[in-house]
């Protein structure tokens, strides 16, 4: 097949809806399919590390860019992944050069990873819309968007099932859930540890760093504890003000943004992962990586994470917004080394069984093949 994989932010934003559809170019290129990623590029954009990685890894990837003319520079200059406006301004905008390619040049199908990105496609072109997550809010944007595309394919049950519940008319919604690249996301060759704990994510409010550093104030009094936060946004001033409140400096560390290609060290480092998203998620990509680095994980009973987390046997589960069931989760697994090294090796055989993108892309597959002969 050739396949266009549309993602504008997949060169400078690094989030599940734009390492998802990397790693889906990537893999479909190992299946000899012809791939190309259509991206944004500008002088005032700057790309990520990830991207940078990933062309250099996957040369049969054909990157097409789309050239942002400076008049759009101000949708560039607010903070991408603080709210969907901010998604939704880039997507009109920047959807009307992203058409003008896609009319010109032959694709089979044409895979989008945001719900207004739609608009760039054109109805003589089979397109499939994955969904990673969905808004507070439905509205009338979201709605004429999704009429365009001709499949739907959720990350996720919770995700499908909130779909259908905004938008009943929708019809049916098919699952493929997210994988891991579990050769690079690997066990530490040491038991050796820096950190007992670990959070990697953006500082947003529904991922729960606010109730984690509050289970480590709990936990303070008792254990030495040794934490680092790898992201940013914007939750880091109000995390930055309670730490020193609260005189957490030596407990604490936050590490701003870490470097792909320092990612995996940085889970191997720790013991314990914790990750407590509560609200509109998805399966956790960072949930993924963790648990294939061996790394037990701490998450919510919420949204999708037990599609994944079988509680005490591939990871622990957790009341959302509870930072003392928090702060017991941790101080369970740091007392408990035979539970923390069971759920380890739980996780990991999981990971390598059911969640490799050598998998999961067979399924994406199958999918494709099927939407390019009923289109």
């Amino acid at each position: 097949m050739k396949i266009a994989i549309y993602q504008p932010r997949a060169s400078y934003y690094i989030g599940g809806g734009e390492i998802v559809p990397l790693e889906q170019a990537k893999y479909f290129s190992k299946l000899n399919h012809h791939v190309s990623l259509i991206t944004t590029r500008a002088p005032f954009i700057v790309e990520s590390d990830y991207f940078k990685r990933f062309k250099k890894e996957n040369p049969k990837v054909i990157i097409k860019y789309i050239n942002i003319p400076e008049q759009l520079k101000w949708i560039y200059q607010k903070k991408p992944g603080s709210d969907w406006e901010r998604w939704d301004l880039e997507s009109l905008h920047v959807g009307g050069y992203a058409r003008a390619f896609f009319s010109s040049n032959h694709f089979d199908i044409i895979a989008i990873h945001n719900v207004l990105d739609s608009i760039a496609v054109p109805s003589s072109v089979a397109s499939i819309l994955h969904l990673h997550g969905f808004s507070s809010e439905p509205n009338y944007m979201q709605e004429l968007a999704l009429t365009i595309p001709y499949c739907y394919v959720a990350d996720s049950q919770f995700i499908r099932t909130e779909w259908i519940r905004m938008f009943p008319w929708i019809g049916n919604i098919l699952i493929v859930t997210n994988g891991i690249d579990s050769k690079r996301f690997n066990r530490a060759a040491t038991e050796s540890k820096k950190y007992d704990v670990v959070f990697v994510g953006r500082l947003l409010s529904n991922k729960g760093i606010i109730d984690v550093a509050k289970a480590i104030k709990i936990l303070s009094s008792s254990f030495s504890i040794q934490m680092a936060i790898a992201g940013s946004g914007p939750e880091k001033k109000t995390i930055i003000q309670y730490i020193k409140q609260n005189h957490l400096e030596k407990n604490i560390h936050i590490l701003g943004h870490v470097s792909d290609n320092k990612l995996v060290s940085l889970y191997q480092s720790a013991k314990i992962a914790i990750l407590p998203s509560s609200d509109r998620e998805g399966i956790l990509t960072t949930m993924l990586e963790a648990s294939s680095c061996g790394v037990p994980v701490i998450t919510c009973d919420s949204s999708s994470m037990s599609e994944f987390i079988e509680d005490k046997k591939t990871g622990l589960l957790v009341p959302p917004k509870n930072s003392k069931r928090i702060s017991e989760a941790i101080a369970l697994l740091l007392t408990n080394e035979k539970l923390r090294k069971r759920i380890s090796e739980n996780a990991r055989k999981t990971i390598e069984k059911k969640w490799d993108w050598h998998i999961k892309i067979k399924l994406v597959e199958k999918i494709y093949e099927k939407v390019v002969r009923n289109y």
